[in-house]
């Protein structure tokens, strides 16, 4: 539920003018305030599943339904900031950067790199998947046609915060107009001449 808010702060903040980040900063300045970091998803064995689990048992839990419906609709929302920031995504080849649930683990249960690409190839992108911690056959097993940094590409989309993709630079996506971070593992001035995006900031480019 906490994710779930923060996901909801963020996308009503990237609508409104506001930057949730410095939102966020402020208001956990006090001592009873926690609010969490919004992202691109919610993935791995427990917080997508224990959920669930409860409502099993009492469908009539609505504060826990709507907090999962929230952090479910992050992929769509993520690669619907990309459509608006980088325009028709038709033939737009778009590396979605991580498999893995979350940084630094390798492992894909439930994790937002399966409705990311699906929202992708739905609006007609050629999708192509990168992880420092899957090897080509591994993702080729997944469902996935692998990348390479290197390889042009018109947009990128981080799914995962590895630490590897914290000095990622145009020049190892040659071609990028559009870099969508769902993870705030990088920052505009690493990017320029490129669209950047994150969730819960506005467009300032």
């Amino acid at each position: 539920m906490n994710i779930g808010l923060a996901n909801q702060f963020a996308r009503y903040a990237g609508n409104n003018g506001i930057d949730i980040y410095k939102v966020i900063e402020a208001s956990n300045s006090q001592p009873y305030s926690h609010i969490h970091q919004p992202g691109i998803a919610v993935g791995g064995h427990c917080i997508p599943v224990y959920p669930r689990l409860y409502l099993w048992n009492d469908p009539d839990a609505t504060i826990v339904r709507a907090a999962r419906e929230a952090n479910a609709g992050m992929p769509e929302f993520t690669i619907g900031l990309l459509e608006g920031a980088h325009g028709e995504l038709g033939g737009q080849r778009v590396v979605v950067l991580g498999a893995a649930y979350r940084g630094g683990v390798k492992e894909v249960a439930f994790s937002g790199i399966f409705p990311a690409v699906e929202a992708l190839k739905a609006r007609g992108a050629t999708v192509v998947v990168q992880d420092p911690m899957f090897t080509d056959e591994e993702l080729t097993a997944l469902g996935f046609d692998p990348y390479h940094l290197g390889e042009p590409v018109d947009a990128a989309v981080v799914q995962a915060n590895h630490a590897e993709y914290r000095d990622l630079a145009p020049e190892q996506l040659p071609g990028i107009r559009t870099f969508i971070d769902g993870r705030r593992v990088s920052s505009a001035s690493q990017w320029p001449g490129v669209t950047y995006r994150v969730i819960g900031t506005p467009a300032t480019a």
